[in-house]
């Protein structure tokens, strides 16, 4: 808990808003994405997936504040991905939370442990994607850096990666100092609870902190 709280006081020091962004698609997601309002409706509906799945004792749908689905949200909305992947071994729903901001949305979810090589290349052959628009790593493990390397085979230049909690452990914090300096990202974004990672050939390498 003291970690978490640690890194997040360190964040606030060394984050900024769209004052403290030069790169024009940055500024943009900034401005007419993290800081805008969203759809309401799609609150909305989140709000009624969530009262309903935790009425029916779903135990894997998350028990959130609104803050971080929201965002999720207007990322969805503001990129409009349609083939996405989601892995990792605690399932969120990703797909509901989806296919509310992008009814069109195809999502594959690999549940796994992180464990062979051989898992992992299976895993990723047996998903119904050929080219990924986006990757959801919904994990705090260490081992999700050699499935995102697997992904990156399957990438278009518009393709991103959402990672969660990039602060919720040593192991986490430093797989996502290694994810940012992988030779094939362009652009992260950090915005504590999630990190977003960019493939963009036309981006010069860049990281930001953005204050939510």
């Amino acid at each position: 808990m003291f970690f978490h709280f640690f890194q997040y006081v360190k964040f606030l020091l060394n984050s900024t808003n769209q004052h403290g962004v030069h790169s024009p698609f940055v500024y943009h997601l900034v401005t007419k994405c993290f800081y805008t309002q969203g759809n309401q409706k799609h609150r909305e509906q989140y709000r009624k997936i969530q009262k309903s799945a935790l009425k029916n004792k779903e135990v894997n749908f998350p028990k959130l504040k609104l803050k971080k689905p929201e965002l999720l949200l207007k990322v969805i909305a503001y990129f409009k991905p349609i083939n996405s992947l989601e892995i990792g071994n605690e399932a969120e729903c990703l797909a509901s939370t989806i296919k509310i901001a992008q009814p069109n949305a195809i999502v594959t979810t690999i549940a796994t442990t992180f464990e062979a090589a051989d898992d992992r290349e299976n895993l990723l052959k047996g998903t119904d994607c050929k080219l990924l628009d986006m990757g959801f790593f919904n994990s705090t493990e260490e081992g999700i850096l050699p499935y995102f390397e697997s992904c990156l085979l399957k990438i278009h230049n518009e393709t991103f990666f959402i990672f969660k909690d990039l602060y919720q452990s040593k192991e986490m914090k430093n797989a996502w100092a290694q994810i940012k300096q992988h030779p094939q990202v362009t652009v992260t974004v950090d915005v504590f609870y999630y990190g977003f990672v960019f493939i963009r050939k036309e981006q010069q390498k860049e990281h930001f902190k953005i204050r939510i």
